[in-house]
């Protein structure tokens, strides 16, 4: 390969990893916040991130480890630099010096930075080890060196409609970040399954999904993970206020 275009492969190959870096290292300008609003005011700063659960397709070694390593390639590098102030280890060893790194004093800034975790976790997907992703010029994705189905057995993980209908992948994703990440606090930001327009009325597939999602929630709660609340879109909060009074039923932005 001529060299200018290998620079160029290899620019392009590390876009999402500085990408990331720069968006990690924004709470070089939360400490300001901290100091200047959080005693008077009370608030919390946090991160809210798509969390997809990998779930291992077998109970072999190696898939087991290729859904670890899915979960520090999709979460991981997100949470591990602002509570702990560097990447996961796993991850460098993998990436190397494609994988920006942090001076001592953004890594000192960095850690503990959050106060919660926000998850965005309404779906799960099956993955298997790939053989195949030792390449010549791994990108974001061939690092994580799994295959992802949605099939076990010729049996699919769920009902689908842009993303796959798994409740059971909630309670994961919390118990992991009560194992992983010390229990810190998280609040679901983001949990919904989308309905055509002409069956909104009659939801009962919306019905179902809260129910059992909900109960998953539980579970992961009654072991023991911090779960402060789901975040409610603001339609939910007009609902709440319909049931309890009918003297204002009109919502004015």
């Amino acid at each position: 390969m001529p060299f200018a275009t290998k620079s160029l492969v290899v620019a392009a190959l590390m876009k999402p990893f500085i990408s990331t870096c720069t968006y990690t290292l924004k709470p070089l300008w939360q400490r300001a916040s901290r100091r200047t609003y959080q005693p008077s005011q009370q608030g919390e700063i946090g991160m809210a991130i798509w969390f997809r659960w990998y779930e291992p397709l077998t109970i072999f070694t190696e898939d087991k480890e290729a859904g670890a390593r899915a979960m520090v390639f999709s979460v991981g590098w997100f949470i591990e630099p602002v509570l702990y102030g560097d990447y996961p280890i796993s991850m460098k060893k993998i990436v190397g010096s494609r994988l920006p790194s942090f001076t001592e004093e953004e890594s000192e800034c960095i850690r503990g930075s959050v106060d919660f975790i926000g998850l965005n976790a309404v779906t799960s997907i099956y993955v298997t080890a790939d053989e195949q992703r030792n390449v010549s010029f791994p990108g974001y994705f061939e690092g994580w060196g799994v295959k992802r189905t949605a099939y076990r057995d010729g049996v699919v993980i769920g009902r689908y409609n842009s993303v796959y209908y798994a409740p059971w992948g909630l309670e994961k994703v919390i118990n992991y970040m009560r194992t992983y990440y010390d229990n810190i606090p998280t609040y679901v930001t983001a949990l919904g399954w989308g309905l055509p327009s002409t069956t909104t009325v009659n939801d009962e597939v919306r019905v179902e999904f809260y129910a059992q999602y909900l109960q998953y929630l539980i579970k992961g709660i009654s072991a023991g993970a911090d779960v402060r609340g789901i975040y409610p879109k603001l339609s939910a909060l007009w609902f709440k206020n319909m049931l309890t009074s009918n003297t204002n039923l009109v919502y004015k932005s």
